[in-house]
């Protein structure tokens, strides 16, 4: 069966290029404006009486100012296919800003600028991983008890007056705690089909695109399409509340059979979408072994798939990415295990087929 590849399937028309990956891309862009904003914050700083007073202090603030430039083009250039802060980032972040506080004379503005801690912890809870933001959290509040510590050593304001600045900056630097659960919750929300429990068509971009992001060059990811076969005479015959219970169960079966961390995703009314990294025999394998979880001819209503499997290695994903190309790319070889799904459906269904190019 011919297919036009310039009109992509309904359940890919978007492809890993649609709204969340933007998303990501926006955020990391705004990281990119965001760093050198805290360098123009800190140059202000400087020229202050408050500010690094003696060349001695002043030397290493320079140097961390000057790094915001290449460290902020950095995630302009490199971080367009990036969807998470990564942890040296965040040391950097931390570190560059509690050295410069820890410089000033006037204790009181340290204080106030220590409050630039909240700005970095709000794009980790959502652009970075838990041990990364328990990180970032013990050196900021071990940073604002130092300074609080200098300050009333150093300063002529009264124990109560420096405890409530203290306070007050360690609830602004921590107040990203308290949303956490809820951002995350939201996430979950926006990432997961509600059926089925699995990840949907936006949390599919944004696994892929980490799995892509951390791939060996001597590694292979399986794209899988599975699709369930004539589902709509299950949902004719039996009723909708049993379509869906065979649908929940055919999520925990792709889940099984899958195994460690893949990316399985339910991406359309019976389509589902699996992302797997292996070599090409593992690949045909686990297309086979999928075909043996779903179809159970004990099961109270016995269904089969049809599975298109197609494989991008890392070092072709490497290429693209470098290019820019590398979301086009995952595009186009979501299209090619789309075409061999359908061409496992023609020829009856119940079968995989690995896509051998046209």
């Amino acid at each position: 069966m011919p297919f036009d590849r310039d009109r992509p399937p309904h359940s890919l028309a978007n492809g890993p290029r649609s709204g969340s990956v933007r998303l990501e891309r926006f955020v990391a862009r705004g990281i990119a404006a965001l760093v050198p904003s805290f360098g123009l914050i800190g140059v202000i700083a400087m020229l202050s009486a408050d500010g690094p007073g003696g060349t001695a202090a002043k030397i290493p603030c320079a140097l961390v100012l000057i790094s915001t430039i290449p460290v902020g083009a950095w995630w302009l250039l490199r971080s367009a296919d990036a969807s998470h802060m990564p942890g040296w980032f965040v040391v950097y972040a931390d570190v560059g800003v509690a050295a410069m506080l820890l410089t000033f004379a006037g204790r009181d503005l340290a204080l106030n600028v220590a409050a630039l801690f909240a700005v970095i912890g709000i794009y980790i809870v959502y652009f970075s991983r838990r041990r990364v933001l328990e990180f970032h959290m013990l050196f900021v509040n071990a940073v604002v008890v130092v300074l609080a510590a200098l300050a009333f050593a150093e300063d002529s304001h009264d124990l109560a007056s420096t405890v409530a600045r203290t306070l007050v900056t360690l609830l602004v630097v921590n107040s990203v705690l308290a949303f956490r659960a809820v951002i995350q919750r939201q996430l979950d929300l926006a990432n997961t089909d509600s059926l089925t429990g699995l990840l949907n068509r936006r949390g599919l971009e944004l696994r892929l695109q980490r799995m892509m992001n951390s791939l060996d060059e001597e590694r292979s990811v399986a794209l899988m399409v599975v699709d369930l076969d004539q589902f709509k005479r299950v949902n004719d015959t039996y009723g909708h509340a049993v379509g869906d219970r065979v649908l929940r169960r055919t999520a925990r079966r792709l889940n099984a059979v899958t195994g460690g961390r893949p990316c399985v995703a339910r991406t359309g009314g019976e389509e589902f979408t699996i992302a797997v990294p292996v070599d090409d025999a593992a690949a045909h394998r686990i297309a086979h072994e999928i075909l043996e979880s779903i179809h159970d001819p004990d099961d109270d209503v016995p269904v089969t798939v049809s599975v298109g499997v197609a494989l991008l290695d890392g070092g072709r994903w490497f290429t693209a990415a470098e290019s820019g190309d590398g979301a086009d790319l995952v595009h186009n070889v979501l299209l090619d295990a789309d075409t061999a799904m359908y061409e496992s459906k023609h020829a009856g269904g119940n079968r995989a087929t690995v896509y051998a190019g046209e």
